[in-house]
């Protein structure tokens, strides 16, 4: 007779699931890494051929995507809109135009560090592009029709699943939870090819001679993100807490812990039970933070807003192309901040959402959103642990407005 083993506790349980987590986020890391960087070193050697048709195939999946997506975007908005139920209206009322502001007000910020920030030697792209006498052609082309925009997708899901979220809240809940699994099936299906995207495009720009020294051109560029980020999302919180460092102190202590793990994991929604605790301790009201930060833990996103323009503006002014207007920015702004409430929490769905918006909007090409998307992943702990950073102030701050509310 066999000894049974014994079964493992929750907190095993749960712990495997974690480690699990980072190995495979970890891995998806590596892959787009290799992506990006094995065609700089060894593009050379594949054949031309076969260089032509992987940046093909890199160029359908781009176009895809963009067609694809405002389907995306309609079941994600509508399951997020119909989750509220009831308290749908109070919390739209509240929160969205809340959040709609931050993600809005760090955008423009992003748009006025890349100013100040910008490099004068990012511009070498555009004349070694000219200069090549040859430059790899796609080894075949379809197009892809635009069969619905991502505006028309948002507005229908607002003004769908906000009536059935209120009077049908079963039909809601029911076609929520069919939603949720096609942008699933979606992404499962979308996120293991995107590093064919990535590295497609890496062998067409290293063919035409510009991917290493790109490369190089753009680690101070990042270490401005870094430096203005997280010196953007300290000044709220020194901000929120009346300019008392002992108490700014305070916030950072008790929010570390989910930063760590939001590092480690590269996902808000891995970092959501701590990112809770800490939002409790920094509150005055326990249940404000349970409402707030789960419902903003895939919308209010700082870091993205501030480094996916920054670097979009980057690639853009290392391929010779002017900043743009602060009236064109003001529009692609907007519709970024839109685009915002159909981010999927996957590694890298902070920009997978985007890239339509950056095509449309600042004129960007496969090239450069190809690059914009590698940047991104690599950088993605960093950017995660700022949207952390920043949901906890924003968990602050609705406290102190529902606060206010009530003495009122």
């Amino acid at each position: 007779m066999g000894i049974e083993k014994p079964a493992k506790s929750p907190s095993s349980l749960k712990g495997s699931i974690f480690v699990n987590s980072k190995l495979r986020n970890f891995a998806v890391l590596t892959v787009f890494l290799a992506a990006l960087f094995l065609p700089m070193f060894f593009g050379f050697l594949v054949p031309l051929q076969v260089r032509s048709a992987l940046y093909a195939v890199s160029t359908l999946i781009k176009d895809l995507l963009v067609s694809f997506l405002p389907f995306v975007i309609f079941c994600l908005i509508f399951s997020s809109i119909t989750k509220l139920g009831t308290k749908a209206i109070r919390c739209i009322l509240i929160i969205v135009p809340l959040v709609c502001f931050s993600n809005f007000v760090n955008t423009m910020l992003s748009y006025f560090a890349s100013n100040l920030l910008k490099n004068p030697n990012l511009t070498f792209a555009k004349s070694m592009i000219s200069a090549q006498k040859e430059q790899l052609i796609p080894y075949f082309s379809i197009k892809i029709p635009e069969i619905l925009s991502n505006d028309v997708a948002l507005v229908a899901a607002i003004f769908i699943g906000l009536p059935l979220a209120i009077f049908k809240p079963s039909l809601a809940s029911w076609l929520s939870v069919k939603f949720e699994g096609i942008t699933k099936v979606f992404f499962k299906i979308l996120f293991p090819i995107m590093p064919i995207f990535v590295a497609g495009t890496a062998l067409k720009l290293q063919y035409d001679g510009v991917l290493k020294s790109i490369c190089e051109q753009y680690l101070p560029v990042l270490f401005a993100f870094v430096m203005s980020a997280y010196g953007i999302v300290s000044f709220q919180f020194i901000s929120l807490a009346k300019f008392k460092f002992s108490k700014a102190f305070f916030y950072a202590q008790n929010i570390f812990p989910a930063i760590i793990t939001a590092f480690s994991s590269m996902s808000s929604a891995a970092a959501l039970p701590l990112s809770i605790k800490a939002a409790e301790k920094n509150v005055s009201e326990k249940s404000n933070a349970g409402i707030i930060v789960p419902q903003t833990v895939n919308i209010h996103l700082v870091g993205d807003c501030l480094f996916i323009p920054m670097i979009a503006i980057a690639v853009m002014t290392s391929f010779g192309m002017d900043m743009p207007s602060i009236s064109q920015y003001v529009i692609f702004a907007i519709h970024f901040v839109l685009a915002k409430f159909a981010v999927a929490a996957v590694p890298g769905g902070g920009v997978l959402v985007m890239l339509p918006v950056m095509q449309k909007y600042l004129n960007l090409s496969s090239d450069m959103l190809a690059l914009v998307t590698a940047l991104y992943i690599l950088f993605d702990p960093l950017i995660t642990t700022c949207n952390v950073c920043g949901n906890g102030a924003m968990a602050i701050i609705f406290d102190k407005i529902v606060k206010t509310r009530k003495k009122n």
